[in-house]
């Protein structure tokens, strides 16, 4: 069956296992004035409890005026351990049994001593109860006492939980059992006071029923939406489905638009009829986030809900979201948990079983076998109380912690302390037990795993750095007071996946943009600035909003977070509706004068993000997103190789992606996102993107330069050109006063009239480059007459050369020829 929507409980409360010193013979007057100080401290009581004789021994039934005030009792006070130092010491301080917990739970609607959904019981008539007896005292001891009110049909003697001897004694009428109640409660015998009560007798068991339900359907915190899923988390619980999705067909007919569906589990009832609930599982995380985040954006009544899978999550165990050992905290050590929760809601048994539907996954599921619906109710909303002390202790202990694995079983939270003594202590420290044949996670390199990992939180949170940087795959320990072992330490990662590797991104604007060119104006469509040093310790985000809407309206507000904690930094964007609107914020962010603005004062610049995602229409002219990914992809490829990642994608508002793999994006603006598989790893991949950027506005740079130069020369081209034609038009043709010289004038004032057409027919810079012509020619023919001249003189001494050779021969000859 479905489970219980989880009641609020009643305001009636019973307690046990008192101790020892409270029901000694000569406390038991004062035990109601004891339990109504004990319970006062949770909230006012309608009056004092009644204490009476139980099944289980002696038990006071107190009422609370607020029904939440009794639940906050339970939650406080049941299982609280009441043995005393002593008592403690004597047993080597091993964990208390069962009766020596103290045990407060709600009572029925009756009044009856007993949970809300226990077995109803009622007074027996003719029956008394009497304690506590002389040690000495023997059954005719007891007739002896209770014969004088009626004829007495049976005694029996019976032990009590805290060592004393108490009786049940049977009248033959009931109004003699009223009579012997009225007379001998308070009696002192023998040095005692003795209490007397009416007997109880349940009623006729009635058969057992067996009621089902699954982990998903227990009532869920609200912590648990809360939870940052695992990057690899495929499934989803709907509820609320509408009819039409009654079937397997159904459901992917109605959700399929969101991505590919691998499998449908629908949830029936008892007459297997569709009780509107389903999980389904997606082929990827991004899928299912997608279909998860439409159902829960849907306001109209009665419209369907989506959770993340518990039993997804509970199943991965310590690789889970939660990083808890869920199925271990339901069940307790050896299923004690369990059993405590049956016996509290009187059920007959109450079962937890895996359920494996597919290859792929499983689901956890909840059988208990009870006489009454209710009983199965109250199981119900016991287990939804242990999961939700789950989501809290995940709150409280996990998130924000370091994680430490690979330290032996020696080791005790005492020796965690001292491992983190240098580093300014422990606030908490919580030891969880893993799965067995846990598999190692990559964030925890070489180290195997040890069984067990500890979350701890530093005194000092500014020393996690310094932790990591000091623990991580080291070896810890003194060999004497603690055990000698090389452990893995590093964060808790929010944003991870099953296997370890977690997410890190990183906005544009982050890294260090040495190289940007700042000679590059902003555009007028340019309306983005990064803002740094917000005084979020000081103002919200609501009033952040407001400061900027002095300056004009502001269409968007974007808060970075911290790549590890996730926590909101002082740095973000934000977004004007007008180009002006963000020049007027600029400036007033801009100091006047530079060398005197104060590091720490409120700064901003133009969003580099804004620009990279306009493409080749942004003040550089550039595709910065182009020159990043490559023509093929490879430039992602190699930062992705270089910085040892898993996965790297760019993520921002106007980018499409086809990867169904891709995380999702953590604003509008453009931001790397790494998947890092080593703390260190973060580093490198900040260093690379730096590099990669560095080289880009390098080049943006260079390209300005020679486009302003370019703009240079086309304008002072085009003045020449201007000037040209202006002083070609006014010297081409002299003007008609000059005429032809009179022949009457001197040579010298004809040569400039005459000359004065053929000499300024070309414009001056004309004149001059035919001047330099001429003297170049004239410089060549010089070169070409030496060069000739030369040439002539190297062949008449070649020639001089060749007659000496030959007369040489010949005087030769003639000597040879005399000798002969």
């Amino acid at each position: 069956m479905s489970a219980a929507s989880g009641g609020g409980g009643g305001k009636a409360v019973v307690a046990q296992n008192f101790p020892a010193s409270w029901v000694a013979a000569a406390a038991l007057e004062v035990l109601p004035q004891k339990v109504q100080s004990l319970l006062q401290r949770l909230g006012p009581l309608e009056g004092p409890p009644v204490v009476s004789q139980g099944p289980n021994g002696l038990q006071a039934l107190a009422c609370f005026q607020n029904a939440s005030d009794a639940r906050a009792a339970v939650q406080t006070l049941h299982g609280f351990d009441m043995r005393s130092a002593a008592e403690k010491q004597a047993a080597n301080n091993e964990a208390p049994k069962e009766n020596e917990c103290f045990s407060l739970r709600i009572a029925d609607e009756s009044g009856v001593a007993g949970s809300k959904t226990a077995r109803k019981r009622k007074l027996k008539a003719n029956g008394i109860f009497l304690w506590p007896l002389p040690q000495n005292w023997a059954e005719k001891d007891v007739e002896l006492l209770a014969s004088p009110y009626g004829t007495v049909l049976r005694t029996k003697v019976e032990g009590m939980a805290n060592g004393q001897k108490g009786v049940l004694i049977d009248f033959l009428k009931p109004s003699a059992a009223s009579a012997a109640q009225a007379a001998l409660n308070g009696l002192s015998l023998m040095g005692a006071t003795i209490r007397c009560v009416m007997q109880e007798e349940p009623q006729a068991a009635q058969p057992l029923m067996m009621y089902f339900s699954y982990l998903d359907e227990l009532v869920k915190s609200p912590i648990a939406q809360e939870v940052e899923p695992k990057l690899d988390d495929k499934e989803i619980f709907v509820t609320h489905l509408p009819p039409k999705a009654g079937t397997e067909d159904g459901v992917r007919f109605l959700l399929g638009s969101f991505g590919d569906i691998e499998e449908v589990f629908l949830l029936r009832d008892a007459q297997q009829r569709p009780s509107g609930k389903a999980f389904v599982l997606f082929k990827s995380h991004s899928e299912a986030r997608k279909a998860l985040e439409a159902i829960r954006g849907s306001s109209a009544d009665g419209a369907s809900k989506a959770f993340w899978s518990e039993s997804e999550r509970a199943l991965r165990g310590t690789r889970g979201a939660y990083g808890l050992n869920v199925l271990r905290h339901l069940q307790g050590q050896n299923g004690s948990k369990m059993q405590e929760i049956r016996k509290a809601a009187a059920a007959g048994s109450l079962q937890l079983e895996i359920l494996d539907d597919t290859s792929n996954n499983g689901h956890v599921l909840f059988v208990a076998s009870c006489g009454e619906a209710a009983q199965a109710e109250e199981c119900w909303r016991l287990l939804s109380a242990a999961l939700a002390c789950v989501h809290e202790t995940h709150a409280a202990e996990v998130r924000g912690s370091l994680v430490l694995r690979g330290f032996p079983a020696s080791w005790s939270e005492k020796g965690l302390k001292f491992v983190f003594a240098p580093f300014g202590g422990l606030t908490s420290v919580t030891i969880e037990e893993e799965e067995e044949n846990a598999q190692p996670i990559c964030v925890s390199g070489e180290v195997a795993p040890s069984g067990r990992l500890a979350y701890v939180k530093l005194r000092n949170s500014q020393a996690m750095d310094k932790a990591v940087a000091n623990l991580h795959q080291t070896k810890v320990g003194d060999g004497d007071l603690v055990e000698e072992c090389i452990v893995a330490c590093h964060r808790w990662h929010s944003k991870s996946w099953i296997d370890g590797s977690f997410q890190v991104s990183i906005f544009i604007d982050q890294l260090a943009l040495s190289r940007r060119p700042l000679e590059a104006g902003p555009g007028p469509e340019d309306r983005e600035l990064y803002v740094r040093n917000l005084p979020l310790h000081d103002m919200s985000r609501q009033q952040l909003q407001e400061y900027f809407e002095g300056f004009g309206e502001v269409d968007d507000l974007h808060l970075n977070a911290d790549a590890f904690s996730m926590e909101q930094v002082n740095e973000g964007y934000i977004r004007f509706k007008d180009h002006r609107d963000a020049v007027r914020c600029i400036e007033a962010l801009t100091p006047t004068d530079p060398d005197e603005a104060d590091p720490t004062d409120l700064a901003g610049s133009w969003s580099e993000s804004e620009r990279v995602l306009q493409r080749k229409t942004n003040c550089y002219r550039f595709n910065v997103v182009a020159e990043l990914v490559g023509a093929d992809g490879s430039g992602l490829e190699r930062i992705k190789a270089e910085a040892r990642l898993k996965g790297l994608w760019i993520l921002g508002e106007s980018l499409q992606l086809k990867d169904k793999t891709a995380p999702k994006a953590c604003g509008r603006q453009l931001h790397f996102v790494g998947r890092c598989t080593e703390e260190v790893n973060v580093r490198f991949f900040r260093d690379l993107l730096e590099r990669e950027l560095e080289v880009i506005h390098r080049k943006i740079a260079s390209r300005l330069e020679k486009r302003k130069q370019k703009e240079v020369c086309e304008k002072e081209g085009q003045s020449a050109v201007n000037g040209q034609e202006r002083m070609a038009g006014a010297w081409s043709q002299p003007p008609s006063f000059w005429g032809n010289p009179s022949p009457n004038t001197n040579n010298y004032d004809g040569y400039q009239a005459a000359s004065a057409g053929a000499a300024w027919s070309r414009p001056p810079d004309a004149e001059r480059s035919a001047e330099m012509e001429r003297k170049g020619q004239t410089r060549r023919h010089k070169r070409k007459d030496k060069s000739e001249k030369d040439r002539g003189h190297s062949e008449g001494k070649e020639k001089h050369s060749h007659s000496r050779r030959r007369r040489r021969r010949k005087e030769e000859a003639s000597n040879s020829a005399s000798n002969h």
